[in-house]
């Protein structure tokens, strides 16, 4: 009976996945920048780099200071205080009215520490004479029959290290601010 609706197949199901397809257009992004002055201001800071003449300035002026503490505390550059003047040396160094101070007779040595310094290196150090005989110890006066005991007064600890570190990185820091500015 055609007209008998129960009697009918239903439809075949058809399955269908729709798929999508994705054309990858290339797009380009393209952004122009004048580098003219960022290229000047890299290159002020690797000319300063290159040539660290400041810098070196700046460390020979900050071992100067660490120097000059060190007097003052009579201490090594390991905090070891020096060996104490001996009671005839103190004696004589009050007979003359000088300081009794350790390495202090006239203050020569202290205030003769002095650094050299370009675009190379920094040289710090002291141009007295018996700086060397203060530092490594030894024989002195008239016929070096007088036993100096060594004093190290110069060189640097880690402390005096990472002072030195932190004042290079400070000034190379301002250096790259102010030519980016």
């Amino acid at each position: 009976m055609p007209g008998n609706l129960s009697s009918r197949k239903p439809p075949p199901q058809i399955h269908y996945t729709p798929r999508h397809y994705f054309y990858q257009e290339k797009i380009m992004l393209k952004i122009t920048i004048n580098d003219n002055q960022a290229i000047q201001k890299l290159t002020s800071i690797a000319n300063q780099l290159e040539k660290p003449r400041q810098l070196y300035g700046l460390l020979g002026e900050t071992l100067k200071k660490i120097h000059d503490a060190r007097f003052k505390a009579e201490i090594d550059p390991k905090g070891n205080r020096w060996q104490a003047l001996s009671p005839r040396t103190k004696a004589l160094k009050m007979k003359r009215g000088k300081s009794t101070k350790i390495l202090r007779q006239d203050g020569y040595l202290s205030d003769r520490t002095a650094y050299n310094y370009d675009n190379d290196h920094v040289e710090f150090g002291s141009d007295a004479k018996y700086a060397r005989l203060h530092q490594f110890g030894g024989n002195a006066g008239r016929g070096r029959k007088v036993k100096i005991p060594a004093r190290p007064w110069l060189g640097i600890n880690e402390s005096d290290g990472q002072k030195l570190l932190k004042k290079s990185t400070a000034l190379l820091q301002r250096q790259i601010d102010k030519n980016l500015k």
